[in-house]
């Protein structure tokens, strides 16, 4: 688990879009389902960002929503491969 100490996050800055949205898809990468909560502890951002990704990931069929809970397509598994 990922653990920031105050000064490194004062050091961070804010991220870009596509940082954010990479942390995302490297959370889901994994196959497994993540809930909001689970995804926003891993990316390390905010629960509105995580759901306005989730929602374009999931209109970009990279994503789906079951059950709130969010997993990755089998599309979203090429696209990491290809992008990666």
């Amino acid at each position: 688990m990922l653990y920031l100490n105050l000064s490194t996050i004062l050091l961070m800055g804010k991220r870009t879009y596509e940082e954010v949205r990479n942390a995302i898809l490297k959370v889901l990468e994994d196959g497994k389902e993540h809930s909001y909560g689970d995804i926003e502890r891993k990316a390390n951002t905010n629960w509105q960002s995580v759901r306005k990704h989730c929602k374009d990931l999931e209109f970009f069929k990279v994503a789906k929503l079951e059950k709130g809970k969010m997993i990755m397509t089998k599309e979203g598994k090429e696209f990491l491969r290809k992008k990666y």
